[in-house]
């Protein structure tokens, strides 16, 4: 081999060389936009995930709060019911004792009177008849 093909040789090498380290440079630059496209994404979807948890939690603080305010007034209502449970026993109670006397009022024999007789004995308790 002579001078000039070694030459040669050697150009062509580095030809490939820069050839091989520009297309690597290439590769590299575009592998690199590719990520960083893709962290822009990711961000850009945490974002939009991180707006929706804060949302979810105010949320989830409303409804805590409610659960808190119906809480409490099931505890009155309940309060209020088992007094009124006490009320509807206590009528219930008088209510079947008057039911009692009705009844028996009803198996009294009724006793004919006539006015005389009714105006003599209202006259022995003190009340005359007019």
């Amino acid at each position: 081999m002579t001078l000039q093909y070694k030459i040669y040789a050697a150009l062509i090498a580095a030809a490939v060389l820069a050839i091989g380290i520009a297309g690597g440079t290439s590769w590299s630059k575009y592998k690199l936009g590719k990520l960083e496209h893709a962290i822009e994404a990711a961000k850009t979807e945490a974002d939009s995930i991180k707006d929706s948890a804060v949302k979810l939690e105010q949320k989830t603080a409303e409804y805590v709060k409610k659960i808190h305010y119906l809480e409490k007034h099931f505890t009155e209502i309940q309060t209020i019911a088992r007094k009124q449970d006490e009320e509807l026993g206590k009528i219930f109670m008088e209510t079947n004792n008057s039911r009692g006397g009705a009844r028996h009022a009803r198996s009294v024999r009724t006793v004919r009177s006539t006015a005389a007789e009714l105006c003599s004995k209202l006259a022995e308790l003190g009340h005359g008849c007019e």
